[in-house]
């Protein structure tokens, strides 16, 4: 995770590298949005495949079944933080409208 300012020098650098572009919400005049850029989604892909690759490669030791073992583990600890995730949201979402206004 990264710390609030943090992200702020993140964004800050892919944005002077044409990787994103920041939009303001309609929800929230405080908020802002960061979306990729088509060079910066052109990027994205590639790190992803080459990331893809180099999974394949690394698991390439392991057998058939020991693959089927990894997978469905990550497949369920995948789905578990999902819902962790989803709870939490939810969770905050519920405190809000609680809230007095």
């Amino acid at each position: 995770m990264l710390a609030s300012g943090s992200m702020t020098a993140a964004v800050d650098r892919l944005e002077k590298l044409g990787l994103v572009v920041r939009k303001s919400t309609l929800r929230d005049r405080r908020a802002r949005m960061v979306q990729l850029t088509p060079e910066g989604k052109r990027v994205a892909a590639a790190c992803f495949e080459k990331h893809a690759m180099d999974l394949e490669a690394l698991m390439s030791v392991l057998s058939v079944k020991e693959k089927e073992l990894i997978y469905g583990s990550l497949k369920k600890l995948g789905l578990h933080a999902a819902e962790k995730l989803d709870k939490q949201e939810r969770d905050r979402d519920r405190a809000k409208e609680a809230r007095p206004k």
